[in-house]
């Protein structure tokens, strides 16, 4: 395997493609990164702008991209579908994807004014969930200011676009 096939394949796997970087580290935050650099691959995982030693190296192109694929595969890929400020908004999208044959995951947020309710999928569950959505993350009842709203819905929105190709 090749860089330029990794994404590809890591996303038709259901990979969320906010989890990682494939030949340059870039933007990439909480992400596993695949890059050439020292006259060898190097797998790392970044966090916050801090890079950690690698995981793994090789000088082969085709070890490395099969070892990254490997690793991104068995992480648990969570997309977020719906995050909500009253619960029945959840539990109603609960509802709906399993009904899509899909497997909801729910992972709230107590805070400070009252609780905020997420709901998520993993891996290849995404795919039924994004034909029968228009428009992921549904959002809906936060009071949180426009900024971090548009944050939210762009970090995800990323991911889906890309996902998008393999339905």
């Amino acid at each position: 395997m090749k860089l330029g096939e990794v994404e590809g394949r890591l996303l038709a796997e259901g990979c969320n493609k906010n989890q990682f970087a494939v030949g340059a580290r870039g933007n990439a935050d909480d992400a596993f990164c695949l890059v050439y650099q020292k006259q060898r691959w190097e797998m790392f995982y970044t966090e916050r702008g801090q890079d950690s030693p690698p995981i793994f190296t090789s000088e082969s192109e085709e070890e490395a991209c099969e070892y990254f694929c490997q690793y991104i595969i068995r992480q648990e890929q969570w997309h977020l579908v719906g995050w909500f400020g009253r619960e029945k908004d959840a539990v109603e999208l609960e509802q709906r994807i399993h009904a899509l044959g899909a497997k909801p995951v729910r992972n709230d947020v107590p805070e400070l004014g009252g609780h905020k309710f997420r709901v998520f999928v993993l891996g290849r569950d995404i795919f039924p969930v994004l034909k029968a959505f228009s428009d992921l993350p549904l959002l809906k009842d936060l009071s949180y200011p426009t900024g971090t709203i548009n944050n939210i819905k762009l970090g995800a929105r990323w991911d889906y676009e890309a996902l998008s190709k393999f339905l």
